[in-house]
């Protein structure tokens, strides 16, 4: 009894081992990964500012999840397409073209979701009036944008291969 529930132990840490190597790949190869995730930290941040509802979050995490997810599993179709067919093949293409535009499509309903979240227009220009003109937030959202630049043209290079 004692052994199963260590081999299940282990088993368990192994798959959440697995996962992280497959977020960590796809961190490190896919640029557009860290510009979903570098837009995903930017949008929380403001969303605190903002200071959304309970509701509102639970809405900006499911959607932040499902670009996150696109993405991961474009990556792996990807990946996955250029095993089976390493020479062009019009049916990799479609494949690989129809999983980005599930990415694209999850993209562009989180962008409705933030004009739904974040619509109320007076609020908005508050909030970023107050974010510009409070040194220490300014400070910190220039700090969060100029390090998802950076993030997104050379966060690859934080991983060792």
């Amino acid at each position: 009894m004692k052994n199963d529930l260590e081999n299940q132990t282990r088993a368990l840490g192994r798959s959440f081992l697995y996962a992280f190597r497959g977020i960590r790949y796809c961190i490190k190869n896919e640029r557009n990964m860290r510009i979903h995730l570098a837009a995903a930290i930017f949008v929380t941040a403001f969303s605190l500012a903002y200071r959304l509802e309970p509701l509102g979050y639970a809405v900006l995490f499911l959607a932040i999840g499902a670009v996150i997810s696109f993405e991961a599993v474009n990556t792996a179709l990807e990946a996955l397409v250029n095993l089976a067919s390493p020479a062009y093949h019009n049916l990799a293409r479609i494949a690989k073209d129809v999983a980005a535009g599930a990415v694209f499509m999850a993209a562009l309903a989180a962008i409705a979701a933030g004009i739904c979240l974040f619509g109320n227009w007076s609020h908005l220009w508050e909030t970023a009036l107050e974010i510009l003109t409070t040194p220490l937030l300014a400070a910190l959202f220039g700090g969060i944008i100029a390090g998802g630049i950076w993030f997104i043209f050379y966060g690859n290079k934080l991983f060792k291969d």
